[in-house]
C-alpha cells in the first residue's frame, strides 16, 4: 500500500505512469478508503487475519489465491479525465488475455444496488465488474490526488477458504492446476503488454527510484502500519 502511493505521488508529480503487479504473502484483507473497520464484527474467520486500509475506495478485498495489481496515470493523460473510461481501458485487455487461456470472461453490464452495500468488494456488483458465469472475478477501485489517479483491482483465482461463497476463476473453470508462479508470472506480463498498447505508452519495466523506494518506507512506518490509519472509522 505505501508503495502505490509512493507511485501515485509520482504520477501527481512528476506525471510518470506506472502499473505494479503483486501477490500477498498471507491472506489479508484490505479496507476500502471510506470503509469502517468491522472485520471482527463481520466473521469471525477473519479476526486474526492482517488488516490494512488502502488509499482508493470501494469495498474490502480478502487477499489471497490471486493477483492483485496497481495503476497510476498521471493528471496530463487523457484517461486521467474519465473515471469509467479508464475502468474499461484497464479490463478490456484483460478480457483479451484471459480469453487467450481460454478464459472466457466479461464484463458484468449491468451495476447491482443494495440497501446496504456488501462488506467485501465481491459481494457488490458493478457494470464494469469481469465476471465468469456470472460471479464476480475482477473489480476495480479509485482514488484521485492532485489530478492523478491510483487504480487498484484484484483478479480473484481461486477460491479462499475465508471466503468460500466467492468461486475463483480457476476452480470454476476446472483449472486449478494453473494456479503456479510461471503462470502467474507469464499472466502479468501479457496483460501488462495489452495495457500498455491501450493506453498507447510504451511498456519499461523498472525497479523503484530510491526516492519512491524512500517515500513508501516512510509512508509504511508513519501511516500503512499504524492501528491509527489502518482501524479508523471514516
Amino acid at each position: 500500500m505505501a508503495i502505490d502511493e509512493s507511485l501515485l505521488e509520482s504520477a501527481a508529480s512528476q506525471n510518470i505512469c506506472s502499473l505494479r503487479w503483486y501477490r500477498w504473502k498471507h491472506p489479508t484483507i484490505s479496507l476500502g478508503y471510506f470503509q469502517k473497520n468491522e472485520t471482527e464484527q463481520k466473521n469471525d474467520v477473519w479476526k486474526d487475519l492482517s488488516t490494512v486500509r488502502r488509499l482508493s475506495g470501494g469495498g474490502a478485498i480478502l487477499h489471497h489465491h490471486e493477483l492483485t495489481y496497481s495503476f497510476t496515470i498521471p493528471a496530463n493523460h487523457p484517461l486521467s479525465k474519465s473515471l469509467p473510461d479508464l475502468y474499461i481501458t484497464i479490463h478490456k485487455p484483460l478480457i483479451d488475455v484471459l480469453s487467450a487461456h481460454h478464459l472466457k470472461v466479461e464484463f458484468r453490464g449491468v451495476s447491482i444496488t443494495a440497501e446496504t452495500e456488501p462488506f467485501l468488494c465481491f459481494g457488490r456488483g458493478d457494470e464494469r465488474d469481469l465476471v465468469y458465469h456470472g460471479h464476480k472475478i475482477l473489480g476495480s477501485a479509485q482514488r484521485r490526488r492532485r489530478g492523478a489517479i491510483v487504480q487498484h483491482g484484484s483478479l480473484l483465482l481461486l477460491t479462499s477458504e475465508y471466503a468460500p461463497h466467492f468461486p475463483g476463476l480457476l476452480n470454476q473453470a476446472e483449472q486449478t492446476g494453473l494456479y503456479q508462479e510461471e503462470f502467474l508470472t507469464q499472466l502479468a506480463e501479457e496483460c501488462s503488454q495489452v495495457i500498455a498498447k491501450a493506453i498507447n505508452l510504451p511498456l519499461k519495466s523498472q525497479n523503484l527510484t530510491d526516492e519512491e523506494l524512500l517515500l513508501a518506507s516512510h509512508l509504511e512506518k508513519d501511516k500503512y502500519s499504524q492501528a491509527a490509519w489502518n482501524s479508523r472509522k471514516k
